[in-house]
């Protein structure tokens, strides 16, 4: 039930932003007559907007204007470099890979850069769908600014009328010495791997490009290690499989320029909104079928064109997961102890000062936190477990008993209850947190 309230949040808040957007760059071609790539491309960042502004503050809307502007403008030039020929699509493709990394090697400097750079990545997905091919002008490019700033002007409002306490940053991994940063790690992996899905795109099928970068891209979005990339990866290529076959299939059956694929369009959104709260395998399907009714659309469908979809779809979760794998792979095992180790000293603190009859309320924000980035993690442990791969499988029983013993600390310490009447429970507590972190480290030497 709670996760049922979850994704209908999630939907509503979705489409309250995508209509309102759509309206607006509707109600310019009254006046004027803006490209249909900027209207796309609009309705296209209002989808991501609202879920990249949760964590930000009143005070960072303004950075956060800057950081999606810089991200616009670097993404549209990108796209119309791709269009062109010869260096262009060279340039394009190095200055697009390059454009997609640097948001995710900003994460090593804090909360605050994370979101600034998730916010400036968002272009760079929201470019790669354009039914028609982008133009190469000044006018171009300013109408798509235009559309960039109508889509943030409506997700920042509707964010800061119903924007409540943003939930606590998640703890920092400890910096490793004469070793390269995860941050760094994964901004290479993703780098190469977007500009060898653009390469292969190009060589093989110039036309349809959006399915293999795309499909990188989503891959390793919020990815955490090797082993994250590798079944997320899986989750994702399933899903977006399945809703490529069956909205190729259904957008078939409607004529170009059908108003029942635009009701179809939306409609897919708010469910892929809704449903990535639950699984990775819904988002790409919903994602990937609504990118089949829009091209449906403008003609772009049959069967023949299926072949082109599902291999670039495979080719970008190959791709991807490859270049996580082998390029500075990131292990499973050492980012889930490090995701242990930093959960047991949050609740370590929080059941210490909880036991001397106070409530610290930063070792609560931080449990928070640490248990929130290890939740991202124990899908990825459960799977390995499950199928009997790789050493990360050896940690699911720690996984489960640090978030337990993380919730019981936390359910303890905001209890109404004087400290007499619970200090047997927060000693015992403190000693089975005291005896997983000695485990932990054990294990690890």
């Amino acid at each position: 039930m709670i996760q049922a309230r979850r994704s209908l949040r999630a939907a509503l808040a979705a489409m309250v932003v995508v209509l309102p957007v759509f309206w607006s760059m509707g109600q310019l071609d009254t006046w004027w007559r803006p490209p249909l790539n900027a209207v796309v491309y609009a309705v296209m960042l209002a989808v991501s907007l609202p879920r990249a502004l949760v964590p930000l503050r009143p005070g960072g809307l303004l950075g956060a204007t800057a950081a999606l502007l810089a991200g616009a403008i670097c993404a549209v030039g990108c796209g119309m470099l791709l269009a062109g020929t010869n260096w262009y699509e060279a340039a394009g493709a190095v200055v697009f890979a390059l454009g997609v990394a640097v948001p995710v090697w900003l994460r090593r400097f804090g909360p605050a850069w994370r979101t600034a750079g998730t916010i400036a990545a968002i272009p760079f997905l929201a470019v790669l769908v354009h039914p028609l091919p982008d133009e190469k002008s000044w006018s171009f490019l300013g109408w798509m600014l235009l559309a960039s700033v109508m889509a943030y002007a409506w997700a920042a409002s509707i964010h800061i009328l119903t924007a409540s306490e943003p939930p606590p940053p998640a703890t920092p991994s400890p910096a490793r010495s004469r070793r390269v940063a995860p941050s760094t790690r994964m901004a290479i992996q993703l780098a190469l791997a977007v500009g060898a899905t653009i390469a292969f795109g190009q060589w093989t099928d110039p036309d349809h490009l959006v399915w293999p970068v795309l499909t990188a891209l989503i891959v390793h979005s919020a990815n955490r290690s090797r082993g994250d990339v590798l079944w997320k990866g899986a989750e994702r290529t399933i899903g977006a499989l399945i809703g490529t076959i069956i909205a190729t299939w259904l957008a078939g059956a409607l004529a170009p320029g059908d108003s029942v694929a635009i009701v179809a369009l939306f409609a897919i959104l708010a469910l892929a909104a809704g449903l990535r709260e639950i699984s990775y395998v819904y988002r790409a399907a919903c994602t990937t079928s609504a990118l089949a009714f829009l091209y449906g659309y403008f003609g772009q469908t049959g069967s023949n064109l299926l072949a082109h979809r599902l291999l670039g779809v495979l080719a970008g979760s190959i791709i991807g997961a490859a270049a996580a794998w082998f390029v500075l792979p990131v292990r499973t095992t050492d980012i889930t102890r490090l995701r242990v180790g930093a959960l047991l000293a949050a609740a370590s603190d929080v059941a210490t000062s909880a036991a001397g009859g106070r409530t610290d309320h930063a070792a609560l924000s931080r449990l928070a936190g640490s248990d929130r980035e290890l939740a991202a993690l124990t899908p990825t442990v459960r799977a390995a477990r499950r199928f009997g791969l790789g050493p990360a499988r050896r940690l699911d029983n720690s996984v489960t008993h640090a978030r337990s013993l993380a919730n019981s600390a936390t359910t303890l310490a905001t209890r109404t209850v004087g400290p007499d009447d619970t200090g047997h429970e927060f000693a015992d507590l403190t000693r089975q947190i005291n005896h997983a972190r000695r485990s932990l480290r054990e294990s690890e030497g």
